[in-house]
C-alpha cells in the first residue's frame, strides 16, 4: 500500500471515530478538537467554546490564556466531513490564512460582539478576558486544526495591531498522520549520503567497556549544508520522534540561529554557540577509517533527530533563504540502537526496547524545550502493565454468551489507528474492531482525567490531560518507581509493586463512571462549562457515595446503576451554580482548576448534597 493510500485510511478511520461523537454531542467541530489536542501537547489544556458568524467571517473554537507569559492561543477548527473517497483532501495556503483570520476577526471585533453576545455562554469569558487583558497581551499563537492535508507546510503570516508577535500554527491531518506512524516506532527509510548527496559523515566512536551493547554511539559534526538539503528532501520524517516538533522559526531560540548564520562574521562560531543534534538509527553503512577511531557514514536506516528538530529547520530556512552555509558545522550525536535478531527475542520486545531507549535519550537530549511527561512515561512499567490487561482482560457478557470485546488502552497517540492499518484490509480489521471497537479506545490522559476526577481532584482534571497525567502517575508512583523507605539500619528500596486485574478493571470503571455522566449532563442541556461541571460531578459523587458505589460492580455491569440519575442530575446543576457563583468577577474555566475552587465546593454543598441517599 502506497503512502496516500495510508493516508486516506487512515483520515477514514479518523473522521469515522468523530461522526460517531458527533451523533451524541450534535457537532463535529468540538468532538474533531478533543482528539487533535493530545497531538498538539500543550502543558494546560484549552477551553473549548464556539461563536460563529459566517456573515462577517468569524468563528472561534477554543482558548488558553498563559498568564506568565502574556501569551493568547486561539483555535479554530476546519472540519470537512464530505470528500472524495479515492483521494486525500488538500487545503492550500490561502484557504489556511483564511480559517486563520476567522480567529483574528474575533480577537479584533470583540467589542462589537459584546453588544450581542450571550452572557451564559462560554465565549463570554474570552470576550471579557480580550478585553481586559489588552495591554497585557504580547503574543497570539493561533492554531488551525483541520481534517485536511496541508502538504506545503508554508508558514503562514498574519498580524494583529498592537500585538508584538502573532503565530499560526497549523495542525492538519498530514501531521497528525506523521506523528501518529512516529509514536509506535522508527520510520523505515534509507539516506544515502555518499551515493544520493557525494558526501560522507566523519565521525569518531565513543568506546564501549563491553562487548555486547544495545547501543554504538558516536559524536562529530554534520555540514550544515547537507543537513539543510536532507531537510529539504525529507521534512518532517527527520524530526518525527522530536518529542517536541519544530513549527516555524518564530521563537527566540530560532530567530538567534537565523541571525547567527547571517552574520559572516558569526557563521562559522555557529558550532560553539548551538548545541548540536542528536539522533538514532536503526543500522547504516559506517566504515572504519584504518585503525583509527574515525568512522565514515555512507548511509543510515530509520534516521531520526529526537533532539535539535528547532537547529534543523531552522538551517533549512536559512538554506531556502539563499543563506551562504558553506563553512557552517553543526555538532550531532549518533546512537545506532543494536535490537536486531540477536539482542532480543521477539519482534515485539525489539519494538519495545528501541521505544524505551528513544524515550530515555529523548528525554535526556532535550534541554531547550518542555517535553510533555505523558510522552515521555509512556514506556514505563505501569503503562505497560495497563496496556496489557487491556489486551488480555475480556468485557464480562451481560447475556451469558461468550465474550467479544475488550476494551482498548492506547499508551501511545494514534496507536488504535496504526494498530488497525497494520492489519490487511476486510476480514482482519472487521475482526480487530470487533474485539476492539471504537467508543472502547481510551487514552493514557483520558485515563488519567477519570482517575483524578473520581479521586477527588477535579482541579487538577480541569488543567487538562497533562496536569492530570503527571499527578496520576505520582499518585501510582508505586507501580513504577522504585522509593526508599527508612527503617532502623538506614535506607532501603521498596519494590515496584504489579498491578493487579481488579486495579485494571477499577480503572475501567471509573471512565464508566465518568461516561454515565457526561450522558446526564448532556441530556440536562446546562449552558457553558460542560467539561468543568462533568469533573466536579464526579468528584463529588465520589466524595460523597464512593462507599456505596462498587467499581468491580460498575465494571462486571459495564455501567453505573441507573438508580443514580437523579442524584446526579441534581448535583451536575449545583455545580454548574457554583461554579458560575463562586467565581465572581474571575473566568470560570480559571477558577475551576484551583484547589480552592474544589474546596469551597465541598464545604459550601456537601453536606445538602449527601442528604439525597
Amino acid at each position: 500500500m502506497n503512502e496516500e493510500n495510508r493516508k486516506l485510511e487512515y483520515l477514514l478511520e479518523f473522521q469515522d471515530t468523530i461522526e460517531k461523537k458527533a451523533d451524541v454531542v450534535g457537532s463535529r467541530q468540538t468532538p474533531f478538537l478533543q482528539e487533535i489536542l493530545p497531538f498538539i501537547s500543550v502543558e494546560d489544556e484549552p477551553t473549548l467554546i464556539y461563536y460563529s458568524k459566517r456573515d462577517a467571517k468569524i468563528q472561534i473554537n477554543g482558548y488558553l490564556y498563559i498568564e506568565e507569559a502574556s501569551t493568547l492561543n486561539l483555535y479554530v477548527v476546519d472540519y470537512e466531513p464530505l470528500f472524495s473517497k479515492d483521494a486525500i483532501p488538500i487545503i492550500n495556503m490561502t484557504t489556511v490564512k483564511e480559517v486563520a483570520n476567522k480567529a483574528k476577526r474575533f480577537y479584533t471585533n470583540v467589542e462589537s460582539i459584546i453588544e450581542t453576545a450571550d452572557r451564559s455562554m462560554e465565549f463570554f469569558d474570552l470576550i471579557k478576558l480580550i478585553i481586559g487583558k489588552r495591554d497585557e497581551i504580547e503574543e497570539v499563537n493561533i492554531f488551525v486544526v483541520s481534517s485536511k492535508f496541508y502538504l506545503s507546510n508554508k508558514p503562514i503570516d498574519i498580524s494583529i495591531p498592537g500585538i508584538e508577535t502573532v503565530n499560526v500554527h497549523v495542525w492538519d491531518m498530514d501531521r497528525i498522520y506523521k506523528l501518529s506512524e512516529a509514536e509506535q516506532g522508527i520510520r523505515e527509510f534509507d539516506l544515502q549520503f555518499k551515493s544520493h548527496y557525494n558526501s560522507t559523515i566523519q565521525f569518531m566512536r565513543v568506546p564501549s567497556t563491553t562487548g555486547d551493547v544495545l547501543i554504538d554511539c558516536y559524536i562529530g559534526a554534520i555540514p550544515a549544508l547537507l543537513l539543510a538539503k536532507l531537510y529539504d528532501d525529507w521534512g518532517p520524517k527527520l524530526v518525527e520522534r522530536n518529542v517536541r516538533s519544530f513549527l516555524q522559526a518564530r521563537g527566540g531560540t530560532n530567530k538567534g540561529i537565523r541571525d547567527t548564520l547571517k552574520d559572516p562574521a558569526q557563521r562559522e562560531l555557529f558550532v560553539a554557540y548551538n548545541n548540536g543534534i542528536s539522533s538514532v538509527a536503526k543500522s547504516g553503512d559506517i566504515i572504519q577509517i584504518q585503525e583509527s577511531n574515525l568512522y565514515n557514514i555512507e548511509s543510515l536506516k530509520g534516521w531520526q533527530i529526537v533532539n535539535g528538530g528547532q537547529t534543523t529547520a531552522s538551517i533549512h530556512q536559512a538554506y531556502k533563504n539563499g543563506i551562504n552555509l558553506e563553512g557552517v558545522y553543526v555538532q550531532a550525536k549518533l546512537t545506532i540502537l543494536n535490537t536486531g535478531d540477536e539482542s532480543v527475542e521477539n519482534e515485539m520486545d525489539r519494538f519495545d526496547l528501541e521505544d524505551q531507549l528513544i524515550a530515555k535519550i529523548s528525554e535526556y537530549a532535550n534541554t531547550q524545550n518542555k517535553i510533555n511527561k505523558s510522552d515521555l512515561l509512556a514506556n514505563t512499567r505501569f503503562m505497560s502493565a495497563i496496556e496489557k490487561e487491556s489486551r488480555n482482560t475480556w468485557i464480562p457478557s451481560l447475556d451469558n454468551r461468550k465474550e467479544e470485546s475488550k476494551w482498548y488502552f492506547e499508551r501511545a497517540r494514534g496507536q488504535y489507528m496504526v494498530d488497525i492499518s497494520r492489519r490487511s484490509k476486510g476480514k482482519e480489521q472487521t475482526i480487530f474492531k470487533k474485539v476492539y471497537p471504537k467508543e472502547n479506545v481510551i487514552t493514557k490522559v483520558e485515563l488519567a482525567k477519570y482517575f483524578m476526577s473520581w479521586k477527588g481532584y477535579p482541579h487538577v482534571s480541569s488543567k487538562g490531560g497533562e496536569e492530570a497525567f503527571k499527578k496520576f502517575m505520582d499518585l501510582n508512583s508505586t507501580y513504577w518507581k522504585q522509593s526508599l523507605t527508612t527503617n532502623d539500619n538506614g535506607e532501603i528500596t521498596k519494590p515496584i509493586e504489579n498491578i493487579s486485574s481488579n486495579y485494571y478493571k477499577e480503572l475501567i470503571a471509573m471512565r464508566l463512571i465518568n461516561s454515565f455522566v457526561k450522558g446526564i449532563v448532556d441530556e440536562m442541556k446546562l449552558k457553558g462549562y460542560r467539561a468543568n461541571v462533568i469533573y466536579y460531578t464526579v468528584a463529588m459523587l465520589g466524595y460523597l457515595y464512593k462507599d456505596q458505589i462498587n467499581l468491580i460492580e460498575v465494571w462486571n455491569k459495564q455501567k453505573l446503576s441507573d438508580s443514580w440519575k437523579d442524584i446526579i442530575r441534581i448535583i451536575a446543576a449545583n455545580a454548574l451554580n457554583y461554579l458560575k457563583e463562586s467565581a465572581g468577577e474571575q473566568n470560570v474555566t480559571q477558577w475551576a482548576k484551583k484547589q480552592e475552587c474544589w474546596n469551597d465546593f465541598i464545604k459550601e454543598s456537601a453536606n445538602v448534597l449527601k442528604a439525597l441517599v
